[in-house]
């Protein structure tokens, strides 16, 4: 941006006003805007003038700075938050059990509620009264065979067998639940069958 000569005289000599308009306890700043040494020439051999561009020295940068997330420790690569002592009572109550019988005054979470998306669309199972925790829980092997005869799967004993050891090879303990003998099924039913050439 170049400055014109009127210009040039405004900036480096001020300019003073002629008729008082400000009151009388108003201090009036006669020094100018610039001096003559801020002014450089635009480019060489023209006469045009521009103000001097602002430089930054290289001993003033300052490359140790800190942001305030890194000083929390809030950044990608910093410690763990398992590092830090845990204070306060947690939100889901995974330390004590949920009571068989649960009073309407009670607020805690124990970890069984159902989130929103639950809320919002129920699955086919909560709307009989058959909860995830029903899934989960571990049963005798006589009482998931009822279950599986109940709900009408007309598996053969000797297929129940097979059925019931690959279940549990996939438990150490060898504790069985529903939801383990489903996802059996759902790997013997889900898996293509081998083509033949």
């Amino acid at each position: 941006m170049a400055v014109k000569e009127f210009e040039e005289k405004i900036i480096t000599k001020g300019k003073k006003l002629d008729a008082p308009v400000l009151p009388e306890d108003t201090k009036i700043n006669d020094e100018p805007l610039l001096k003559q040494e801020d002014l450089v020439l635009k480019e060489l051999g023209s006469s045009e003038k521009a103000p001097k561009t602002l430089t930054r020295s290289a001993e003033h940068v300052f490359a140790n700075y800190q942001t305030t997330s890194s000083q929390y420790n809030a950044v990608v690569g910093g410690l763990p938050t398992t590092c830090y002592p845990v204070c306060g009572v947690p939100t889901i109550r995974s330390d004590i059990p949920a009571p068989q019988i649960r009073r309407i005054s009670d607020r805690t979470n124990y970890g069984d509620e159902a989130n929103a998306y639950a809320l919002l669309f129920p699955s086919v199972y909560s709307q009989k009264g058959v909860y995830e925790r029903d899934f989960s829980k571990t049963r005798p092997k006589a009482e998931i065979a009822q279950i599986l005869h109940n709900v009408g799967a007309n598996i053969s004993d000797e297929r129940f067998e097979e059925i019931w050891k690959q279940a549990c090879m996939k438990h150490q303990k060898e504790e069985v639940c529903v939801e383990s003998i489903r996802n059996v099924l759902d790997e013997i039913h889900g898996s293509p069958t081998k083509p033949s050439c």
